[in-house]
């Protein structure tokens, strides 16, 4: 079997077991204790279902344009949250706190997705929503880096599945040779390719989904990009693979966003290079 192929099925094996084995979404908080860091990270949003039961976080999504978002393919699958909390859609939220509570008041402004592009080879949604995001003020989009990310770029993501702990975290490529023991082929599906890094949580964390962001070097100073967004772990624990025990030496494989590019300009409505940042990496 060919290594792309065996990645495939590694990528829906693991979807599968992590939409409909899990028993407890813990996507969320109900902390009021949200850090500075992810108050002022406004190009974060979150993703809701919403239920006769009400709105139940998800995951993080990453805002492109008026009317885009980004997040993991796993976090945008409806199987596991319509069997969990009833039938019903998916909800963006942009509001401050709310966007990070796993259970936001029924007052909160929210945007309904109209559709959701999902490509599960490389587990990454594009959310496409039936209204514009009001920009202004501090909502603003990201742009996604053009360049190659190198082995020594600055990368950071935000861990919103924990909003009021450590949720800003420096990420560093693994090596090709220990990446591939992992996820063979791994560079060939256009995955980034992560080493465990300090108080990582594969139990609460499972899904993936928020921005891996690095920092454009322009002429004003740097301009913080959309590298990627967070994936699934690979662990040689059995256990933790279902999310069961937490492995601190797992590797994490996050999609690279420059790889789909056109297809978000497609959902949106707009040209690609509107949506990208030339400058190198630094």
């Amino acid at each position: 079997m060919t290594h792309w192929r065996i990645a495939t099925l590694l990528i829906v094996l693991l979807a599968a077991i992590f939409s409909s084995v899990i028993a407890e979404d813990t996507a969320g908080s109900n902390s009021t204790s949200i850090s500075p860091r992810l108050k002022a990270a406004r190009f974060i949003a979150g993703l809701f279902w919403a239920s006769p039961k009400g709105l139940q976080r998800r995951c993080a999504a990453t805002i492109i344009t008026g009317n885009t978002l980004v997040t993991s393919a796993i976090c945008a699958k409806s199987d596991y949250s319509a069997s969990k909390y009833g039938q019903g859609g998916w909800k963006i939220v942009t509001d401050s706190v709310e966007r990070y509570s796993q259970e936001p008041s029924s007052s909160v402004t929210t945007y309904s997705v109209k559709d959701i592009k999902i490509d599960e080879c490389s587990n990454f949604a594009i959310i496409l929503i039936d209204s514009n995001i009001s920009f202004g003020g501090d909502i603003l989009p990201l742009f996604i880096s053009s360049h190659e990310i190198k082995q020594e770029a600055t990368m950071h993501t935000y861990r919103t599945s924990d909003p009021s702990g450590n949720s800003f975290m420096s990420l560093t490529q693994g090596s090709a040779d220990s990446c591939d023991q992992f996820l063979p082929g791994y560079v060939e599906k256009s995955f980034l390719c992560t080493q465990p890094v300090p108080g990582q949580s594969v139990t609460t964390d499972y899904l993936g989904g928020d921005p891996i962001i690095g920092f454009s070097m322009q002429p004003d100073g740097p301009l913080a990009v959309l590298l990627g967004v967070t994936g699934l772990y690979y662990s040689t624990l059995e256990k933790a693979q279902t999310a069961d025990v937490n492995d601190p030496t797992a590797f994490r494989f996050n999609a690279i966003a420059a790889a789909h590019v056109n297809d978000i300009a497609s959902v949106a409505g707009v040209e690609a290079k509107s949506l990208v940042s030339g400058g190198v990496l630094g």
